[in-house]
């Protein structure tokens, strides 16, 4: 008879990198036989959003954008990082009038879900925002190039690249009842 898992048992931890964005750190683990894992690394990061919007007519607002890790400009969901003190909902609405300028007239909570456990301290909050219309030209960071598109949601998740955008996609289409 197996036993169930345990969590391990941080010997040591360091922290690598931190700015801003993200601190890596390293930790030395034990687990439930005593064996050592080390060097472990763990991304931690603040928790981020994902917002699919709906203009009037119920198509999607979704954004187009480089994304460096892959190399690739791909169709994704409105989204980016909570920032301390904001919560997710209002990190939604912000990201949400950032990247699109536009603004929901109702945000959806779907619920969040780990980003990455194995690796990533972080929860991605899932929205589906309706009724949006656009009330300003957009903002985005510095260092982000975004194109707008209105689009069909209709199989809209076979475009998305990113897993949890794809999540929020099937999120959405279930509360819907599509």
């Amino acid at each position: 008879m197996r036993t169930r898992p345990s969590p391990w048992t941080i010997l040591s931890s360091e922290t690598v990198v931190t700015d801003r964005w993200i601190q890596l750190r390293a930790d030395q683990c034990a687990d439930s036989s005593g064996r050592t894992i080390a060097p472990y690394y763990v991304l931690e990061y603040s928790d981020w959003v994902s917002v699919l919007a709906l203009d009037r007519n119920d198509n999607a607002i979704v954004v187009e954008e480089y994304r460096h890790g892959a190399g690739v400009v791909a169709v994704g969901t409105i989204g980016g990082g909570v920032e301390t003190g904001e919560s997710a909902v209002d990190a939604a609405a912000r990201e949400l009038l950032e990247e699109t300028g536009y603004e929901a007239s109702e945000m959806i909570d779907l619920g969040a879900t780990w980003a990455n456990f194995g690796t990533h301290t972080n929860r991605v909050h899932h929205f589906l925002a309706r009724g949006c219309s656009r009330v300003a030209e957009p903002s985005p960071d510095e260092n982000e190039s975004i194109s707008v598109h209105v689009l069909s949601p209709d199989g809209l998740g076979d475009h998305l690249g990113q897993s949890y955008h794809q999540l929020t996609w099937y999120k959405a289409m279930e509360w819907l009842g599509r």
